[in-house]
């Protein structure tokens, strides 16, 4: 009796993983060792990378692996790193698997900020923002980055790092420049609350790009909360007004009722700034929800963060833009090597992060020399 064909399972070896990483790492820092150097390039990148899957630090590797360079060995082969090349350098590398895996380039987007606690003195004074204390600090690093929200292929394709002096659309324009320069078009675009300003919606606007933003209620009574009425969804037209300055635009009123769901009862409004979509109103919370991705991201970037107490803003980038290109990485692993195309769509692979972490933490280990024993 003849067998059945079957597929031939697909192997992806630990080894493999590490080296794709490492190549992809390399081209982004530019390290160009002499040959004659105790630890090549590879060495410093393993170092790093272990550092960061492991979360722990670049000294604790060191003192944890009897092959792996110090903690000064590392600092000094990263002593040229720049903190404009290294931005630069991260969101070429951000993109390379977006523009290898979408095809259609016009999708949909989010932008958000991720805040990573700071303790002690800045070496750039003024570039840590100041929030409600958390962790035992009230001062912060902010981030912020745009992520492409496409099922199997949710890329972070840009990130930057605020600096003093710059405003929320700065920021907003450079990400959006960043995607939109290099083919990619935006569809729709999502946006937290905390752009929800008279600037970022006139701004957007005028470059006509569609988008949802939830609307802020400000103060008791008045604004915004005077829309929050009725028993049905509804949209309307509404100016907001803030010091001399005002902005235009479309709010979808969403009308939900709770019926018991979370021990709460009764109705519900949600109100969004909606500029060029073309959805009914009631599906604007659903289609809102979209943006969440983005958050998941950040968890997943801390998973895999190098733990740091340096002053040194590039080595802060580096170590966040190492998180988010190991994602992307894993995300483009995933999509070309171990998913299979099938008719109705590619073949499921359960292949998580954590596991992809823990096979290039082993063998980065096996490589600089993980101590298996104490000495007393």
């Amino acid at each position: 009796m003849k067998q059945k064909n079957s597929t031939p399972r697909k192997v992806l070896l630990n080894d493999d993983v590490l080296n794709f990483s490492v190549n992809v790492i390399r081209d982004m820092l530019g390290l160009k060792s002499s040959s004659n150097v105790v630890y090549n390039d590879k060495t410093i990148i393993h170092h790093l990378l272990n550092a960061g899957v492991s979360r722990t630090s670049i000294s604790n590797v060191s003192n944890t692996c009897i092959d792996a360079p110090s903690e000064g060995t590392i600092r000094y082969r990263l002593r040229d790193l720049n903190l404009d090349m290294l931005h630069q350098n991260l969101n070429k590398s951000l993109k390379i698997h977006g523009f290898k895996t979408v095809h259609n380039k016009f999708n949909q987007f989010a932008i958000d900020f991720v805040n990573i606690p700071y303790y002690g003195k800045e070496e750039n004074s003024g570039d840590t923002i100041k929030t409600k204390p958390k962790q035992g600090t009230s001062r912060f690093y902010a981030y912020a980055s745009i992520y492409i929200i496409l099922r199997n292929k949710c890329y972070t394709l840009a990130m930057k790092y605020i600096r003093k002096g710059e405003t929320l659309k700065d920021t907003v324009d450079f990400l959006i420049n960043e995607i939109t320069t290099n083919g990619f078009k935006i569809k729709e675009l999502f946006l937290d609350r905390e752009f929800y300003t008279i600037e970022i919606i006139n701004y957007l606007q005028n470059r006509k790009i569609p988008f949802i933003i939830p609307c802020v209620k400000r103060g008791p009574s008045g604004g915004i909360r005077k829309l929050l009425t009725g028993k049905k969804s509804y949209s309307t037209n509404y100016t907001m007004r803030s010091k001399g300055n005002e902005a235009t635009f479309q709010v979808n009123v969403v009308v939900k009722y709770s019926k018991g769901k979370y021990k709460e009862n009764g109705v519900k409004y949600f109100a969004y700034a909606v500029y060029n979509m073309d959805l009914p109103i009631k599906n604007t919370f659903k289609e809102y929800r979209k943006r969440f991705g983005i958050e998941s991201s950040y968890r997943l970037m801390n998973q895999a963060r190098t733990h740091t107490t340096t002053k040194k803003p590039v080595l802060r980038l580096l170590y966040i833009g190492l998180g988010l290109l190991l994602i992307n990485i894993w995300i483009y692993i995933q999509w070309t090597h171990l998913s299979t195309p099938r008719q109705g769509g590619r073949q499921k692979v359960t292949w998580t992060f954590k596991t992809m972490l823990k096979q290039i933490n082993r063998t980065t280990e096996e490589k600089l020399g993980f101590h298996n024993k104490i000495t007393i």
